[in-house]
């Protein structure tokens, strides 16, 4: 009878323990991302190198992140194209902009022991700081920085270091007090405007809540954690690294002698001056969706929430310096970066603990968010959405500016052999309406040159071939309207 007891006790113990191993087991499945099969991976392959050919691109390499662990990494195409170099997981990129979403995770690790708050106004930190409205500027707060919600316009805010580049490009205080001089476009944190500046100002609040400069922080608080061996800043690269060539564009053709940290400086560096491989970056997004030695669970998912609107329709910029979307209901955080001769992407679905990285190895923006969306849709096991792909923005813009540089050339003969022959003057109205559209023109191109700043590179703002195809158009306009006048009233 005790013997029979015992058994049942026995039984009975083995039954719980047996349903506890199941429900445990199956709230782990519940919570676990989609297993990934190999011929996802094999497809997402195949996808990625037959955008890379539509689109054009010279190589470059992706990475792909599961369950807190790089599943696969690869080169696509060319590191150099001349010496037939191939792209490897291990070919170092500048990711650029992608920078700023480390920034921030520096800002969250310090909110996270205490040392900062986000709602702590910029001044606590840099007590000097202000844009042109001194009374709003005392309202920016470290959040508004985080997500671009600071209440400049960025290409006013990007152009004020060209004010004296010797100075600003390569000190990070210099530069965010040049900003004293920029026009406040709305409240802070009244709307979303994509903010450069906004990351180099948390950069040098890191270094004055650390005592370390941005650069050693972020080497020593987050690369050296997260085992990032290939990870620095441009001006920190060795001649022994496998550093992929730096493709833009001059004129509509590819070039090879402008590369982003030169162009960029190091005051630049906490909004898009780091360098790394599509396989430290993988380790970065693991850290960001899995298991994290950096933050909690807690900063993570409150990285993850949107909280401004961006330009974008149904996307929103995060404390975690992502912008946040939905695919298929998922919350879904993507980041990209624009070098002067790369583009990356990162890209994520933290719920299912997946997420995608994707460098290319050329000035060309268009291809990579749609790109990134593709492949995580491979491996959700739907069937990507294909995009036609235009042609990159810079090349397109160069070969106009050749156009109008040849032409300029020409029509300037033509009018100073006009001139030297002194022909007799016809319709001499429409030569009145000729130079004064001309004068239009001039003034007009000219207050582009002076007052807008579609970049931060190149001369004044403008990349080179933009800046010698306008500047040749200004001297025709110029010598147009002095040609007129000059045939105008002199004697028959």
């Amino acid at each position: 009878m005790n013997e029979f007891v015992a058994n049942r006790q026995l039984w009975w113990k083995w039954f719980v323990v047996l349903f506890i191993s199941i429900f445990c087991f199956s709230s782990f499945m519940d919570n676990a991302s989609p297993s990934i099969s190999e011929e996802n991976l094999k497809n997402v392959k195949t996808y990625v190198e037959e955008q890379f050919e539509r689109a054009g691109i010279v190589g470059g390499s992706y990475a792909i992140v599961a369950n807190g662990e790089v599943i696969d990494a690869s080169g696509i195409g060319y590191s150099d194209s001349k010496a037939q170099k191939k792209a490897t997981a291990e070919t170092i990129y500048a990711i650029a902009s992608v920078t700023k979403s480390f920034t921030a995770t520096a800002i969250l690790k310090l909110q996270e022991e205490g040392k900062l708050s986000f709602q702590d106004p910029v001044q606590k930190y840099l007590p000097w700081f202000t844009y042109k409205d001194k009374e709003k500027s005392k309202e920016v707060t470290i959040e508004h920085l985080l997500t671009h919600s600071a209440g400049v316009d960025r290409f006013k805010a990007d152009g004020v270091i060209f004010e004296d580049e010797k100075n600003y490009r390569n000190s990070l205080e210099d530069s965010i007090r040049a900003l004293s001089t920029v026009e406040m476009t709305s409240n802070p944190g009244e709307k979303g405007q994509y903010c450069n500046t906004c990351y180099n100002i948390l950069g040098l609040i890191i270094e004055k809540v650390s005592g370390m400069t941005y650069t050693d922080y972020m080497k020593t608080n987050v690369f050296q954690p997260l085992d990032l061996e290939s990870t620095s800043f441009g001006h920190e690269l060795k001649s022994s690294q496998d550093i992929a060539k730096e493709y833009s564009w001059f004129f509509g053709f590819r070039n090879t002698r402008l590369l982003n940290y030169e162009a960029f400086g190091t005051s630049q560096d906490p909004e898009g001056g780091i360098y790394t491989n599509s396989v430290d970056l993988a380790k970065y997004v693991a850290a960001t969706v899995g298991d994290s030695s950096l933050l909690s669970e807690d900063t993570l998912k409150m990285s993850y929430k949107g909280v401004v609107p961006t330009d974008e329709e149904g996307w929103e910029y995060s404390l975690g310096g992502f912008e946040v979307g939905k695919l298929e209901n998922r919350t879904l955080l993507y980041k990209g970066g624009d070098g002067i001769g790369s583009s990356s992407a990162i890209m994520m679905l933290p719920e299912e603990n997946i997420g995608v990285v994707l460098i290319m190895g050329e000035s060309n923006s268009e291809p990579k968010k749609p790109i990134a969306m593709g492949m995580l849709q491979i491996l959700m096991g739907n069937e990507p959405v294909e995009e036609a792909f235009a042609p990159p923005l810079f090349k397109v813009a160069g070969l106009v500016m050749l156009f109008i540089l040849l032409g300029s050339i020409i029509v300037s003969a033509l009018t100073l052999r006009t001139i030297m022959k002194k022909r007799a003057i016809k319709y001499r109205w429409v030569r009145i309406f000729y130079s004064f559209i001309c004068l239009l023109l001039f003034g007009f191109v000219g207050f582009l040159l002076l007052n807008v700043r579609p970049t931060q590179i190149g001369f004044y703002g403008y990349p080179y071939d933009l800046a010698i195809g306008l500047i040749s158009l200004e001297i025709l306009l110029l010598l147009i309207v002095i040609c007129n006048g000059y045939l105008f009233f002199r004697k028959k």
